[in-house]
């Protein structure tokens, strides 16, 4: 729904939700007739929905007290405002199904055919029709891979061919620029984010170790943060 709302004009979006409530609460109202709240399976989903808005609501407490405002500006000055700049690299790829195809390809541009021609004509990629022009993009933005080899050319060379998981690539690399900082009204959202999964992270943690878990017939839980691991029941 939320993906359906954020296209919508405020009004139109006001419209929908009134219209949505309004549905919910008349079916709900004939539910009541009906004395379907006396179901098991009605009251088993109240049970859960009312331990998760507790549940919620309280975390949001908990979150707010061990993420204060001065801890996000701390972690805004130290990893961004102090922090050197990051690069940005404009580049062009071609990209093939194989190191065979790839080299042949390098030949051709050795041989003077332009690299966004060759592109052009062979690229798989949909970049391939703009030359495979890749605009700006940060390192971070890209398999490891292909941007291990991007950071360590110079602007204008051409890379030799380079596997990723997505095939094999020519690069060439059109320029460098320092990324922007963002500023902390631009970061501090994303920050807070940050850190409340990390004290999240510990607080539950710390939850487990005083809590008395004890789960019947399934194996394990993964522990906080952990991956899942699925035991089958014996």
């Amino acid at each position: 729904m939320s993906a359906a709302l954020a296209r919508l004009e405020p009004n139109a979006r006001f419209q929908f939700l009134l219209g949505h409530l309004i549905d919910r609460r008349i079916v709900a109202l004939a539910a009541e007739k009906q004395n379907a709240g006396d179901d098991p399976a009605v009251k088993r989903r109240q049970e859960y929905f009312n331990e998760k808005a507790l549940r919620d609501f309280y975390w949001v407490q908990l979150m707010q007290d061990r993420v204060s405002d001065e801890s996000v500006r701390a972690w805004y000055d130290k990893n961004i405002a102090s922090a050197p700049p990051e690069q940005e690299a404009h580049a062009r790829h071609i990209l093939v199904d194989t190191q065979e195809q790839a080299a042949k390809i390098a030949a051709e541009i050795a041989g003077g055919k332009s690299f966004e021609e060759a592109a052009n004509e062979h690229s798989k990629d949909g970049s391939g029709a703009d030359g495979g022009d890749l605009g700006w993009f940060s390192k971070e933005d890209m398999v490891e891979p292909f941007a291990n080899a991007v950071f360590s050319m110079e602007a204008g060379d051409i890379s030799a061919p380079v596997q990723s998981p997505f095939g094999w690539h020519l690069i060439e690399v059109i320029a460098f620029r320092k990324m922007e900082k963002p500023s902390f009204e631009e970061a501090e959202e994303d920050i807070f984010r940050l850190l409340a999964r990390e004290e999240g992270q510990k607080l539950m943690e710390s939850l487990r170790k005083d809590a008395k878990i004890e789960i019947i017939g399934v194996g394990e839980a993964a522990p906080s943060g952990g991956r899942p691991q699925i035991v089958p029941q014996e």
